[in-house]
């Protein structure tokens, strides 16, 4: 039911990432990778593993719409401030979360080019003294990603067609009125604006 989105499930982090990363590929879904190469003493290739063709599982404005909503660092001032571990200094989609047992957090997000997880908790699975996915998971997730996109060049994440932007009330969403003092830019899957 909903409360699985509000951590009321468990799930493997290799899951969620993995899950994280039908976005970041716009929509196509690839197997996590967790080993690259397997080799002998003697320097051997054992095993290797090669990139697979994605199979699409979620439209490609879908995808995108979700990842402008979870790359809008103005959308998170009122929550993090303007300072948070969540921004890396590039593009970059990420979400936190916390049980309501603090027993796990966990910080997931993705760039154009690396999609990685991070999760806090006990080994014993007891609770934490309220320790957030932002406080826990999100400063191991925010160095990890900085170090491991270290010299590479920066990417935007790139815009599907069939996507367009109106107008909106930003308090009901709907076409603004004479009786809607706050309007703002929202985008759309062409056909579905309001």
């Amino acid at each position: 039911g909903l409360a699985l989105t509000l951590g009321g499930g468990e799930v493997r982090l290799i899951d969620l990432a993995g899950a994280y990363a039908v976005l970041a590929n716009r929509g196509l879904r690839v197997d996590p990778v967790t080993i690259l190469k397997v080799t002998d003493a003697q320097g051997r290739v054992l095993q290797e593993w090669k990139p697979q063709a994605g199979v699409r599982v979620v439209d490609e404005r879908v995808a995108y719409l979700l990842t402008d909503i979870l790359s809008d660092n103005a959308a998170r001032l009122a929550t993090y401030g303007p300072n948070s571990v969540l921004q890396i200094g590039r593009p970059a989609a990420v979400k936190t979360g916390t049980t309501t047992d603090f027993r796990d957090n966990w910080t997931v997000g993705y760039t154009p080019d690396l999609v990685a997880g991070a999760w806090v908790g006990n080994a014993d699975n007891t609770p934490m003294i309220n320790i957030s996915g932002v406080q826990g998971a999100g400063p191991i997730w925010h160095d990890f990603m900085r170090a491991a996109l270290t010299g590479k060049p920066e990417a935007d994440f790139v815009q599907p067609a069939g996507l367009v932007r109106a107008e909106v009330c930003a308090m009901s969403g709907l076409l603004p009125t004479d009786y809607c003092p706050l309007k703002r830019s929202e985008l759309f899957i062409d056909g579905t604006q309001p």
